[in-house]
């Protein structure tokens, strides 16, 4: 049988939910398609190739279309898209976290972002590290939450103890258990100063 690039790509996220990214491998990914190494490495030569192209996959996933009027509204909207597409993949935050795949996928999502910051008024250097500074928070928050961790209430103590005077001040709102949903929203919102 001859297999695609895209059959290539679909068994890799078939491995992924299954095994995690951690024990994601070209060698599981020929076990999952029932094909032989060979055939993967056809289309990807390396690991880092392979999370690239599924990166560039879960990025190029994000609608575009069907945007708020408003650019400030439209690159809220595109960044929760974001996250939800990361959020459909298991460790799909520490997948595309340090890739740049540079492809027309990922660059036109990119390109829609600061297309949007432009047209709300930002300057241009403006622009591209706000266009980061967004990026990089969905996705670092979302690694946090597809990494399990112990609840905030276990953490309080530690900061109630008096080594830490300003954390201390500010720890029972620090460590409430906001919903991610809740924390991406204000995140967000304080990004785009609405």
């Amino acid at each position: 049988m001859r297999w695609t690039q895209d059959d290539v790509v679909a068994a890799a996220f078939t491995t992924l939910e299954a095994d995690g990214l951690e024990k994601l491998s070209l060698r599981g990914v020929a076990r999952t398609l029932g094909a032989h190494l060979n055939s993967v490495s056809w289309y990807v030569k390396t690991k880092q190739s392979l999370i690239d192209t599924m990166a560039d996959a879960i990025v190029g996933a994000v609608r575009t279309d069907d945007l708020p009027a408003d650019p400030v509204e439209r690159v809220r909207t595109l960044a929760g898209r974001y996250r939800a597409s990361m959020l459909a993949h298991r460790d799909g935050g520490r997948l595309v976290a340090g890739t740049h795949t540079g492809t027309g996928k990922t660059l036109h999502v990119a390109d829609t972002i600061v297309g949007s910051l432009l047209e709300a008024g930002y300057a241009e250097a403006d622009a591209a590290r706000l266009c980061w500074a967004v990026v990089y928070f969905t996705i670092g928050l979302t690694q946090e939450e597809q990494t399990p961790s112990d609840p905030p209430e276990s953490k309080l103590e530690r900061l109630l103890d008096g080594s830490y005077p300003a954390l201390a001040r500010v720890g029972p709102e620090l460590m409430v258990a906001d919903s991610f949903d809740a924390r991406f929203e204000y995140g967000i919102a304080r990004l785009l100063r609405l």
